[in-house]
C-alpha cells in the first residue's frame, strides 16, 4: 500500500480573532500535514522518552487508541491502529501489539484524521498509521517491575520484545509476565427494614494471578506488493482466591464463619494469518483467517462451620470450559480514483463453548450432588457476514462514509437445554466527516450495529457469597443499536484538542438478569431502551500556562440510560452504567534534567443491579488515584516508582424483597464496604 507523505507545517485558526499556529514550539518542525493527515517524526516524541511504539502513539494529540468496538463480526472489534499501512486482525488488542514494537523500530507516525480511499480504516473515524524501519539489525525492549501490596506481597513482573525488520519483511518475538496478589476487606451488616440491626460479617480476600504469554508477529512482503502477516500467541494463567469471613448476630455473639478456596487454571491460543493481494492498479483483495481455541476449569469450596467452630457444611462446584473460533473472511478492494473506493467483504465464523457446572453439598455425611438446570451444554454458532462499503471524497474537506451490511447467524444449543434458533441483521452506517480547517472537524453518522454475545451466560452459574443463581438461558438474543452522533474536535496550541461528543442510542433487546420461569432468573433481553451519552475530552499543553513539558488531559461524561423493567413495569436505567464519569491526568516532561512525573485521578458515579427480588446500588471511592515518578539515566536505563491508590471505601446496599419487586417493599437491607489494598511498584526499563 502506497504511504501517505506529508508535505507542509500544520496551522489552524485557534479562534475567530487571530491565527495561531499548531505548533508553536520547537517541535513545529517534525510535524507535517497533507489534506486530513498529520505526520509526526520520532524526534517529536523524544522528550517523552518512549521506549515503545505504544509510548509515541499514546502521545499522538488528539488520538487515543482503541481495541475495536463491541459489535459481532471480526472487522467491527479490529482496533484503530495500522502498522506499515496494514491492519492487524489478531484480537490480541492493538495496545499490545505497539508494545511489542520498540520505538527505534518506528520512523515516523501517522494520524489520518477521515476515512481515505484506499487506506483499511475499518470503520473508525480516525487512524493511526505506524511506519517502520527496514534497518535488518535487531531493536528491543525490556521491563521488569516489582509490585508491592499493601499486605506486603511482592509479586515481579515483566517483558522482554525484539524485532528485526528487513526490506521484505520483520519478525517480533516477545515474552510477557504478569501478575498480582490483590486483597481486600470486605464489612456486611444487615438489618430488618427499619433499620433493627440483625447482625455483620467480617471477611478477608486475597487474591493471585500469574499470567505468561509468550508471542510472535511475522511480515514478508512481495515484490509484486502482496504480503504475508502472522500473528500468534498462546498463553496460560492461573488464579487463586483463599476468603476468611466471620459472623456475629445482633448483639456481638460468634454466629459461624467462613472459609473458602478458589483456583482456576486456563491455558489458549489464538493465530491469525494475513494475505494481501494486489491484483492491479485499481483492485487489490485481502484474506483473513482467525483460528482461537482456550480452555478453563475452576474448582471452588465453601467451608462453614456454626458458633462454636464445628464444620456444619462443605460446598463444592467445579466448573469447566472449553470455547473456540474460527473466521474466514475476504476482501476484495476497488480504488476506482483518489476520490472514490469500494470494499466488498465476506465473513464466515464458527463459535462454539462446552461448559460444565457440578455442585454437591456435604453436611459430613458424604457429597450429595446438587441439580442446577442448563449446567451441562454446547451451543454453537454458524454465522456469515457480507457487506459493500463506499468511501466518497466529495472535496477537500468533505469525506462520506457508508456501508451495507447483513449478517445470518445459527445458534444451537444441546446437552441440558436443546434448542436451535437463526437470525438476520441488517447493519448499515453512514458517517460524514467534515474538516472546513486544520483546527476544526465536525462528524455526524447513523450505524446499526448488534452487540456481541458471551457464550457463558447460556450456562447456568452459581455465586455462593451473594446467595444468587443465574439460569443459562437458551433464549439470549444480542442487543441491537441504532446510534446516532455527533462530534466536534478543535486543535489548538501545541499539543492542544478538545472533543465534544453527543450520542443517543436507540437499543433493542437490551440484556440484563429477566425472570426465568415462576421463581428462577438469569441473562436475557429486556424490551427496547435508551441511551443518552454527553462527553468532552480536552488535552491541554500547559507551555503557555507557565508550567513547561506538561500535558493535562481532562475528560468528562454523563449518561441517561432508560428502560422498562420487567418486574415493576416502571421506567429505570440501564444496570452495570455509571449515569457520569471524570478524570484528570497531568504529566511532565523535563528532557533537560532526564526527569518526568505524573498523577491521574477518575471518579464515577453510582451502579445499579436488579433481580426479581432484589436491587443493588454500588457506590464507587472517593475516586482512583495513580502517580510515578520517572527518571532516565546515562546508559540508557529508565527507573520509575509509583503507587495506585484508591480514595476510600466501595460501597454496596442491597434491598430484598420476600417475593417480588412488584409487591410491597424490601424487609431486609444489606450494607457492604469494600476497602481494597494499594500496591507500589518500582521499575526498570531499557532499549537494545
Amino acid at each position: 500500500m502506497k504511504q501517505i507523505s506529508s508535505m507542509c507545517a500544520a496551522s489552524v485558526l485557534l479562534t475567530g480573532a487571530f491565527t495561531t499556529p499548531v505548533w508553536a514550539n520547537d517541535r513545529a518542525e517534525f510535524v507535517t500535514a497533507e489534506d486530513d493527515v498529520l505526520t509526526y517524526a520520532p524526534a517529536f516524541f523524544t522528550d517523552f522518552n518512549p521506549q515503545t511504539a505504544l509510548d509515541m502513539v499514546n502521545r499522538v494529540p488528539g488520538f487515543s487508541v482503541s481495541g475495536g468496538g463491541d459489535s459481532r463480526g471480526l472487522a467491527g472489534n479490529l482496533g484503530n491502529v495500522l502498522i506499515d499501512g496494514r491492519r492487524p486482525s489478531s484480537k490480541d488488542g492493538v495496545d499490545t501489539l505497539l508494545a511489542r514494537l520498540p520505538a527505534a523500530s518506528v520512523t515516523e507516525i501517522q494520524l489520518i484524521r477521515s476515512p481515505i480511499p484506499g487506506i483499511d480504516m475499518a470503520g473508525q473515524e480516525q487512524v493511526v498509521n505506524v511506519i517502520t524501519n527496514q534497518s535488518g539489525s535487531w531493536t528491543g525492549t525490556w521491563r521488569a517491575r516489582l509490585r508491592v501490596f499493601e499486605n506486603e506481597r511482592i509479586v515481579p513482573v515483566g517483558d522482554v520484545s525484539a524485532t528485526r525488520a528487513t526490506a521484505n519483511g520483520s519478525l517480533t518475538l516477545a515474552l510477557d509476565v504478569s501478575g498480582h496478589a490483590w486483597g481486600n476487606e470486605v464489612n456486611r451488616s444487615e438489618f430488618l427494614a427499619d433499620e433493627t440491626f440483625l447482625g455483620s460479617e467480617t471477611e478477608r480476600n486475597q487474591r493471585s494471578l500469574y499470567d505468561i504469554t509468550p508471542s510472535l508477529a511475522w511480515q514478508r512482503d512481495f515484490a509484486s506488493g502482496n504480503a504475508v502477516r502472522v500473528d500468534s500467541r498462546i498463553w496460560g494463567w492461573r488464579f487463586t482466591n483463599a476468603r476468611n469471613g466471620a459472623s456475629v448476630d445482633a448483639v456481638g455473639n460468634a454466629a459461624g464463619s467462613e472459609f473458602a478456596q478458589s483456583e482456576t487454571n486456563a491455558w489458549g491460543t489464538e493465530t491469525t494469518v494475513d494475505y494481501d493481494h494486489i491484483l492491479n492498479e485499481t483492485w487489490s483483495a485481502k484474506l483473513t483467517g482467525l483460528q482461537r481455541y482456550e480452555s478453563e476449569e475452576e474448582d471452588d469450596f465453601f467451608d462453614f462451620f456454626n458458633s462454636s467452630g464445628a464444620f456444619a457444611e462443605r460446598v463444592n462446584i467445579l466448573e469447566s470450559e472449553t470455547s473456540g473460533e474460527s473466521v474466514l473472511r475476504g476482501e476484495v478492494r476497488r480504488a476506482a480514483s483518489e476520490a472514490r473506493s469500494l470494499t466488498l467483504a465476506l465473513e464466515g465464523a464458527f463459535n462454539f463453548l462446552d461448559g460444565d457446572v457440578d455442585i454437591t453439598e456435604d453436611d459430613g455425611a458424604g457429597p450429595v450432588p446438587v441439580d442446577l438446570p442448563v449446567s451441562d451444554t454446547r451451543v454453537e454458532e454458524r454465522r456469515v457476514d457480507a457487506s459493500a462499503r463506499q468511501i466518497w471524497r466529495v472535496s477537500d474537506g468533505l469525506t462520506i462514509d457508508t456501508t451495507m451490511a447483513v449478517e445470518f447467524s445459527e445458534i444451537a444449543q444441546s446437552g441440558d437445554a436443546e434448542q436451535e434458533r437463526t437470525f438476520t441483521y441488517f447493519k448499515p452506517a453512514f458517517n460524514a466527516i467534515w474538516t472546513p480547517s486544520e483546527a476544526d472537524q465536525f462528524s455526524l453518522s447513523l450505524v446499526r450495529s448488534v452487540g456481541q454475545l458471551s457464550f457463558g451466560e447460556f450456562i447456568s452459574s452459581v455465586n455462593v457469597n451473594d446467595d444468587e443463581t443465574n439460569l443459562g438461558n437458551p433464549n439470549l438474543e444480542p442487543e441491537r443499536t441504532w446510534r446516532l452522533q455527533a462530534d466536534w474536535e478543535r486543535r489548538f496550541w501545541d499539543e492542544g484538542t478538545v472533543t465534544v461528543l453527543v450520542r443517543h442510542e436507540w437499543v433493542e433487546g437490551v440484556a440484563d438478569v429477566v425472570p426465568l420461569g415462576l421463581t428462577s432468573e438469569g441473562p436475557g433481553n429486556l424490551g427496547d431502551g435508551t441511551r443518552l451519552r454527553f462527553q468532552v475530552n480536552a488535552d491541554i499543553p500547559t507551555d503557555r500556562l507557565g508550567l513547561s513539558g506538561g500535558l493535562l488531559s481532562v475528560s468528562g461524561m454523563t449518561r441517561e440510560t432508560q428502560v422498562t423493567d420487567p418486574v415493576t413495569g416502571v421506567e429505570r436505567r440501564f444496570r452495570n452504567d455509571e449515569d457520569w464519569r471524570f478524570s484528570v491526568d497531568f504529566r511532565q516532561d523535563l528532557p533537560q534534567r532526564g526527569f518526568a512525573w505524573g498523577v491521574d485521578y477518575s471518579l464515577q458515579g453510582d451502579e445499579d443491579f436488579y433481580r426479581r427480588s432484589r436491587f443493588e446500588r454500588a457506590r464507587v471511592p472517593r475516586g482512583d488515584i495513580d502517580f510515578f515518578v520517572e527518571r532516565r539515566m546515562n546508559n540508557g536505563l529508565t527507573a520509575q516508582v509509583g503507587a495506585e491508590l484508591l480514595m476510600g471505601e466501595r460501597k454496596r446496599e442491597r434491598f430484598d424483597w420476600p417475593v417480588s419487586r412488584a409487591d410491597g417493599f424490601p424487609t431486609e437491607i444489606e450494607r457492604r464496604s469494600i476497602n481494597r489494598d494499594g500496591v507500589a511498584y518500582i521499575q526498570v526499563s531499557g532499549v537494545f
